[in-house]
């Protein structure tokens, strides 16, 4: 009891029998979803939320995980059957598909956020307006992109993509069908937006898994029975297709769904293209930034130097997997609190930056670490220490970058995606500039250091920005950023390697967990944490969702 008081610094509120009983219905519901039942967010008790956002961010990184391992199995043999030329058109498919995702132009999460705050306040009327007017826009400009595509394809297989004579007729009867999906394509970004907004989570995760690894194991099953790329083309389409009606079939078993009645509403759509545009202007300069750095450094240091600083950025970029799937989750949650004018917006906020914080800092600690080590068992001789040095860099700036993913996060559910493209369009040529120097004057450690710095200042200002936004006093320092210190020291520790390097990053990461504790995590939600910690077996119950009060 001793242990629960000391951590917690906060007395249990006195409970009846009948706020206990209504606690458990309360969760219940939140476990099938954000939206199932008469009960909004803004109701919800703090732990149960965090339980639903955690049981829903393994859902999505089951999902980004299962494609991934199909492709291990059925790449080879593509290959085997196809041979490397005809799986490299196979790989134009795929690459295809996901450009013509990028084709919602933002609105797919606005939906998610318009759609969860109507939601939230009851107005059924507004949901409908929301989700039909997006459906019906990118619908239509799939139609429009899609057919144009149809005319290009003879022009762009013949004069751009280089495709071998051999396989120049059944690539265009291939990218023929593949122009057939870019409607689909673009639909099911309102239909996912919704589906998010409704907290279905479980089911889009499942259906996102499948059809991921589909998209490896159906082609592959294809090539064995003896198909070719017009039919392995066949089968991205029908994945697609079973892919789009079972996001359809899941909106309409969506308690309290829009009549299906289509309604095009002027206002709603003009709300969230303002919003979505915004996005899709900092989603293109921020990508531009993540990816450009590495075409400036082989345009004057060369194909060697841009392998040292892709190699390791490119695995350790696998860690914003997780971050992602937790922001997807945490998005529709934010902007269900902001519609409501919620209090609670701040706590759930900041927790959530304590979860990630408390997390990362030790696998960042640990993996920096160990990776002089990683990296002489991963290349070999191939390992130059201007590799390990940005290995090293990487690691302790994804403590900031995660950080700076979840306050991305909050500005967008408050409304606010104009403030991040503004700061990356400040931004850009700034770092492009400072990337240049440093490249041209240290080389791939200069090179490493800018990206460090770049991610500080993206976080330090979307976390400023935040801070403006509540329109209260006081200062603009807030626990958050101490983020940036723990980076920092993180990376000290990792470049001067002293004696008690072991003993350093224990205390660092120690001096976290207390940090997030005593300044992240609100009183109410300390204490339901440290009687989670001292009862570890009725945690255990909690988790999997069974009733604890019969």
């Amino acid at each position: 009891m001793w242990v629960r008081n000391f951590f917690a610094s906060a007395t249990p509120n006195s409970m009846t029998q009948g706020n206990i009983q209504l606690e458990a219905e309360v969760a219940q519901h939140v476990v099938n979803g954000y939206s199932t039942g008469s009960f909004p967010v803004n109701q919800v008790p703090t732990i149960h939320l965090a339980r639903s956002v955690g049981i829903n961010t393994l859902y999505q990184i089951g999902a980004q995980l299962a494609p991934a391992l199909a492709a291990i199995g059925a790449i080879p043999i593509l290959l085997r059957h196809l041979g490397p030329e005809a799986y490299g058109v196979v790989t134009l498919f795929s690459t295809a598909l996901i450009y013509f995702a990028m084709l919602d132009l933002g609105l797919g999460r606005a939906t998610t956020r318009f759609v969860a705050q109507s939601t939230e306040n009851g107005c059924s009327k507004d949901v409908a307006r929301y989700f039909w007017s997006s459906l019906l826009l990118l619908t239509g400009a799939g139609l429009m992109v899609g057919l144009g595509f149809l005319f290009a394809v003879p022009a762009v297989v013949s004069h751009f993509l280089k495709i071998p004579p051999a396989y120049s007729r059944s690539a265009i009867e291939s990218f023929y069908l593949i122009s057939v999906t870019i409607p689909l394509v673009t639909m099911m970004a309102a239909l996912r937006g919704f589906l998010e907004a409704a907290g279905r989570f479980p089911f889009l995760s499942a259906v996102t898994a499948i059809t991921g690894a589909g998209m490896y194991i159906v082609p592959a099953i294809v090539v064995v029975a003896g198909g070719g790329l017009v039919s392995v083309a066949a089968s991205y389409v029908a994945l697609r297709v079973a892919m789009t009606t079972a996001f359809g079939i899941g909106c309409l078993r969506v308690k309290d769904r829009p009549s299906l009645r289509p309604t095009l509403d002027w206002d709603a759509l003009q709300r969230m293209v303002s919003f979505g545009g915004w996005l899709s202007v900092s989603n293109v300069i921020g990508t531009a930034m993540v990816y450009g750095d590495r075409f400036l450094l082989g345009s004057f240091l060369g194909m060697l130097a841009v392998t040292s600083y892709s190699m390791p950025l490119d695995v350790i970029g696998r860690i914003q997997i997780v971050i992602s799937s937790f922001c997807a989750v945490l998005f529709p949650l934010l902007s269900r609190l902001d519609g409501a004018d919620s209090q609670r917006f701040k706590p759930v906020y900041r927790a959530a930056m304590a979860f990630v914080l408390s997390l990362i800092t030790p696998l960042a600690v640990s993996a920096i670490l160990l990776s002089p080590f990683l990296m002489r068992l991963w290349l070999r001789e191939r390992t130059t220490p201007e590799a390990v040095f940005a290995a090293q860099v990487f690691l302790a700036g994804s403590i900031v970058q995660a950080m700076a993913s979840i306050s991305f996060t909050a500005l967008h559910a408050r409304g606010r995606s104009d403030l991040t493209a503004w700061v990356h369009v400040a931004e850009f040529p700034l770092y492009c500039g400072v990337f240049f120097w440093a490249a041209t004057h240290f080389g791939v450690r200069g090179a490493a250091l800018i990206w460090f710095g770049r991610v500080i200042v993206d976080f330090a200002c979307m976390v400023f920005l935040l801070k403006v936004q509540e329109r209260t006093r006081g200062l603009l320092v807030t626990p958050e950023l101490a983020a940036i210190l723990i980076s920092v020291l993180v990376l000290i520790t990792a470049v001067v390697r002293p004696a008690s390097t072991i003993l350093i990053g224990t205390a660092i990461c120690l001096l976290t967990w207390l940090w997030t504790w005593r300044m992240l995590l609100d009183p109410n939600l300390r204490t339901r944490v440290a009687s989670a910690v001292t009862s570890p077996v009725t945690t255990f119950t909690w988790i999997l969702g069974a009733n604890r009060t019969r």
